[in-house]
């Protein structure tokens, strides 16, 4: 089965969803989606031209690449009602096996929703996207889990380690296993590689790592608000080929 990787670098000259008297901007995320795979962005508050620093990676399995589609969504985060859609595009899958496992990074226009349409703008995303044989680098992996928190009040409440049954304190990065046992929800390492060992990513969050939500369905933010009801920090441990343990495994 091939692979579509995906990586979200920017987007530019977005709608302005908030009206001119709260700053006439939007607090934008992006959403990409490839049959049943879904995943979604942080979200940048107050920006219109948002730079996603380091870039978002995500990888969907491709079933039939002839009739797969990707498709790419922006919205506006809003906690009061339902979040604005401020663009879309959707691309066929097929072209890129013409290439396969070559990167093909571009801007690609968004269609922009009527209600925007009085603004003028011209609102892009930047994507480099590859169709590839496998899910991951053969002498590079990283490995995720999520480290999970709440508060009973929203303002100045104490953050806690969650214990509910639907959300652990630990939980693997596709949300499938939670637990309070950190041991209990890393995957297993790649065979003939080696770790560098369990850390949190600062790139994602705040100073600590933090991505905060009102929930844990998001989406997710690196400022704290007042609406900031649960907060959340992925921990990486990158493996690398050891070239005394064997050799990588192959793409087929």
């Amino acid at each position: 089965m091939p692979y579509l990787h995906v990586t979200l670098f920017s987007a530019a000259d977005l709608p302005a969803s908030d009206s001119i008297l709260v700053g006439g901007k939007s607090d934008p995320y992006v959403v990409i989606k490839v049959g049943n795979t879904k995943h979604r962005s942080l979200c940048l508050k107050n920006n219109l031209n948002p730079q996603w620093n380091p870039p978002e990676q995500f990888v969907f399995p491709i079933e039939e690449v002839v009739s797969a589609v990707l498709s790419v969504k922006v919205f506006d985060m809003d906690f009061i009602k339902r979040d604005d859609l401020l663009g879309e595009l959707v691309l066929p899958v097929a072209p890129f096996a013409d290439k396969i496992d070559l990167w093909q990074h571009e801007k690609h226009h968004l269609s922009v929703p009527k209600e925007f349409s009085k603004q003028r703008c011209q609102p892009s995303v930047e994507l480099e996207v590859c169709l590839k044989h496998v899910a991951e680098d053969r002498y590079e992996q990283c490995h995720y889990v999520w480290e999970n928190q709440s508060r009973h009040r929203a303002i100045n409440g104490n953050w806690k380690p969650c214990h509910s049954n639907d959300r652990k304190t630990w939980s693997s990065y596709d949300d499938f296993n939670t637990s309070d046992t950190f041991a209990a929800v890393i995957p297993p390492p790649p065979p003939a590689m080696k770790g560098s060992g369990w850390r949190y990513c600062v790139g994602r969050g705040d100073g600590h790592g933090w991505m905060y939500a009102k929930s844990f369905s998001g989406p997710w933010s690196p400022d704290v608000s007042t609406f900031s009801g649960v907060r959340r920090r992925l921990w990486e441990n990158v493996y690398k080929l050891d070239e005394d343990l064997g050799s990588p495994i192959s793409d087929y």
